[in-house]
């Protein structure tokens, strides 16, 4: 069903139909908001954090919610997304750093696995090359080496994606001989993680997905290792009910392996980062979600969860 334009004074009469108060920030403050800083679809997102009254005579109206809750927590989660993008760019450097230092271990040339590697789909990469050999910051890369690729600058020029497929594609050919298995030691840990920074490249939403998540249950599939570590210090009731919301389940994942991958010297600089923004900006405002049980349990758990790793 199509809906009509709104102007920005519209935007708010909308919201004040459907129950959302202005008393923490006024009309006025928010259409200012709503002109200067973001619009009105993005921040409407989060409203499907909270409940919404079932009797007729409510209209269906939202409850306990203001405006101004909708801000807060839109830049709290474009706090989360900076942090998202910190720890993936990280994750992803060191991912290579790991697999590289496992190539030096083998016999191969370097040059052969990866013109095998691109033999399986040709016209991606073909595709991929082409769209970089001008104007992007790897082109001098890919002019000088195209046609003679190996391990080493291959992965200075490809996609996170195709990254993944190139790392299960090397343990499958020397998994065994290195690890004593065909999958690379974190090959299950590595698609959660580009989940959320292609989320956080994008801007997308993601704590507006506590309740409603961004995949279905069905499709969803709850890491092993990463809930067993967490099982050490998490009693298991808590740790299920959290661990089945895909965007929690996520961010631990890719807590856990930025621990696995990351120096020492990184790890705590860049997990410190993280747990100062759960215990500072984060509950800045915590007042307003005192009634909103979705909010609340999240918090307290990723907070726990990321003290956890930050004492890996």
């Amino acid at each position: 069903m199509r809906k009509p334009r709104l102007s920005i004074q519209e935007q708010v009469e909308h919201m004040k139909s459907q129950g959302i108060q202005f008393q923490c920030m006024s009309e006025m403050e928010a259409a200012e908001y709503l002109e200067e800083s973001t619009y009105y679809f993005k921040i409407k997102a989060y409203a499907k954090l909270f409940d919404k009254y079932l009797k007729p005579e409510k209209n269906n109206q939202y409850i306990n919610l203001d405006f101004a809750y909708l801000v807060d927590l839109s830049i709290i989660d474009a706090g989360i997304r900076r942090l998202i993008m910190k720890l993936s760019l990280d994750i992803e450097h060191y991912l290579k750093v790991a697999l590289l230092r496992d190539f030096n271990k083998t016999s191969s040339d370097g040059y052969t696995l990866i013109e095998k590697f691109i033999s399986f789909n040709r016209k991606h990469f073909d595709d991929e090359m082409k769209g970089k050999r001008e104007g992007k910051a790897c082109s001098n890369l890919i002019l000088q080496y195209e046609g003679e690729f190996a391990i080493w600058n291959f992965v200075e020029v490809i996609a996170f994606r195709d990254f993944q497929e190139l790392y299960n594609y090397f343990y499958s050919l020397h998994g065994i001989e290195l690890h004593g298995t065909q999958n690379g030691p974190y090959k299950h840990l590595i698609y959660p993680v580009r989940i959320l920074r292609n989320a956080a490249a994008h801007n997308n939403c993601l704590i507006n997905s506590l309740r409603i998540p961004y995949v279905s249950q069905e499709k969803f599939n709850n890491n092993p290792q990463v809930a067993a570590y967490l099982g050490h210090y998490i009693n298991n009731k808590t740790l299920n009910t959290n661990l089945s919301k895909p965007f929690i389940h996520d961010f631990c994942v890719m807590l856990y392996l930025y621990c696995l991958l990351a120096p020492k010297r990184a790890r705590v600089h860049m997990l410190g980062e993280v747990k100062d923004y759960f215990e500072t900006r984060v509950i800045k405002h915590q007042g307003y979600y005192e009634k909103n049980p979705t909010l609340v349990s999240a918090y307290n758990f990723l907070a726990k969860a990321v003290k956890v790793f930050y004492d890996f």
